[in-house]
């Protein structure tokens, strides 16, 4: 893709060079010169944006140390209590969280898992690659065990309760 987008650039200014020899008037090729100018500069930062946005690597929650570890009672407490400090503090960080399974609902590629409470407690969200890997570890967890996992937390939610996403399950002690 990088490849054709310089290829494109290199092709316009040639061609745009070409117009600057057959028209040798001062005005017009100076016009033409910081046309060029403008152009290149443009083209190369609009592809510069799009290689930051659309080319940067995903998160590896995996390999990715958490920076808080705590029990779900304790991170659903500061969130009821303080929405606002509570999403300063731990959003998009990555959280280890301990405690009861409320819910588990497993498709073929999708994983959601709630813990303390099936309403509003702690949702916990899985990838569609980590289910696939980790389908049988996933499909033996049962509500009432308790579970250590960790994720990407992405704030309180007044009907979802506290959203952990990008998931990984670290054990399934019971």
């Amino acid at each position: 893709m990088i490849i054709k987008l310089a290829i494109l650039v290199i092709i316009l200014y040639i061609v745009i060079g070409l117009v600057l020899l057959i028209f040798r008037r001062s005005a017009m090729r100076n016009f033409l010169r910081l046309t060029l100018i403008l152009f290149g500069i443009g083209v190369f930062a609009g592809i510069g944006t799009y290689i930051y946005v659309f080319h940067k690597p995903a998160r590896n929650i995996v390999k990715e140390k958490p920076e808080y570890v705590m029990n779900a009672q304790d991170l659903l407490g500061q969130f009821t209590n303080a929405e606002d400090s509570s999403y300063a503090k731990y959003g998009d960080k990555v959280i280890q969280v301990t405690g009861p399974v409320a819910d588990v609902a497993i498709k073929s590629n999708t994983a959601s898992i709630m813990l303390l409470d099936a309403m509003s407690g702690i949702n916990c969200a899985f990838d569609s690659i980590s289910v696939v890997q980790h389908k049988d570890e996933l499909d033996k967890i049962q509500v009432g065990q308790n579970i250590t996992l960790k994720g990407k937390c992405d704030g309180y939610d007044m009907i979802m309760g506290v959203v952990l996403t990008r998931c990984v399950l670290l054990n399934d002690s019971n």
